[in-house]
């Protein structure tokens, strides 16, 4: 598996944007949403997974939607309503001024 810079992937961004806009669209119709360059990710680690750059997308959207579905990741952070947290500053405690973000339990859990 090839390893991708993040500024390899902000390139792809650039020139696959029709191919990110479909991937986007065929997520939305399943009610799932993902950000630009979430959709490089995505689509990048899949045809990495095939020894490719950057495969190319299936003419069909049906097709298409079906591969994003079996391959994707299955989170609540892809729905196209994801849950909302609400988050708060706190002070360290340490002296230092600084700040802890303190994360509720739930939110907590998505990132792992």
């Amino acid at each position: 598996m090839m390893a991708t810079s993040r500024k390899e992937r902000l390139e792809l961004l650039n020139q696959c944007g029709n191919d990110i806009a479909r991937i986007q669209h065929c997520l939305l119709v399943s009610a799932r949403t993902v950000t630009p360059l979430q959709a490089v990710s995505m689509w990048l680690d899949y045809s990495e997974n095939h020894c490719a750059m950057w495969l190319q997308l299936p003419d069909d959207d049906k097709e298409l939607l079906n591969i994003l579905l079996q391959h994707l990741p299955n989170t609540k952070m892809l729905e196209a309503n994801p849950p909302t947290w609400q988050t708060k500053l706190v002070d360290a405690g340490d002296g230092s001024g600084d700040a802890v973000l303190v994360l509720p339990d739930e939110l907590f859990m998505q990132l792992e």
